[in-house]
């Protein structure tokens, strides 16, 4: 069941990924009200979704192939389905999904929502990507080249943009950074759990 339902949405990603850019850039050009922060918050989905497409579509291997067989997290041996089954990566994906959406939603009000998504991306990727991922099999993995080409690089401008503009207060970057950050030990302990288990 959860192998259908991750096979529907990497697809989807495909398509939807370049049609919601379009949209959001329309929506951008052609209302004045639509804040450039808002903006960045929305067009995070479709380029976490084109980050996606290389992990689980374009890559020669796959993300939950290489992250259950070839990183530091994989179990000895390695297993099919740990420590990302199907049910844990829908969770994750839809979660990223769910959270963008909820921060482009809430921008107005809670801004610390979506920047903490952005955190969480920067930080995520570019420690996961770049370094854990490099010890076991050093080189390419998926989601490299969109992490550093298309992710890295917008998270640094949202922040930058976010910053210079004084859209968020002292106390929204701290929450945003406490949001990213947790988020990231939840998934480190569920992950570490997934492979103890026997």
């Amino acid at each position: 069941m959860y192998k259908t339902y991750n096979n529907i949405w990497e697809r989807l990603g495909i398509f939807l990924g370049p049609i919601l850019i379009t949209i959001f850039i329309c929506f951008k050009v052609s209302d004045p009200n639509f804040s450039w922060l808002a903006f960045l918050y929305w067009i995070h989905l479709p380029l976490v979704m084109i980050h996606e497409t290389e992990e689980y579509i374009l890559s020669p291997i796959g993300f939950e192939k290489f992250a259950n067989y070839y990183t530091v997290l994989s179990k000895d041996p390695p297993e099919e389905d740990s420590p990302l089954s199907p049910a844990y990566k829908l969770f994750v994906n839809m979660s990223i999904w769910i959270w963008a959406v909820l921060g482009a939603l809430l921008v107005t009000v809670l801004p610390w929502v979506g920047m903490g998504l952005i955190f969480f991306q920067l930080l995520i990727n570019g420690i996961q990507h770049t370094i854990i991922f490099q010890i076991k099999k050093p080189g390419y993995n998926p989601g490299f080249l969109t992490t550093w080409l298309v992710l890295n690089p917008f998270c640094v401008v949202t922040i930058f943009y976010a910053y210079h503009a004084h859209a968020l207060s002292s106390l929204d970057w701290l929450l945003s950074l406490v949001l990213g950050v947790g988020f990231i030990g939840v998934l480190l302990l569920k992950t570490t759990s997934k492979r103890k288990e026997e």
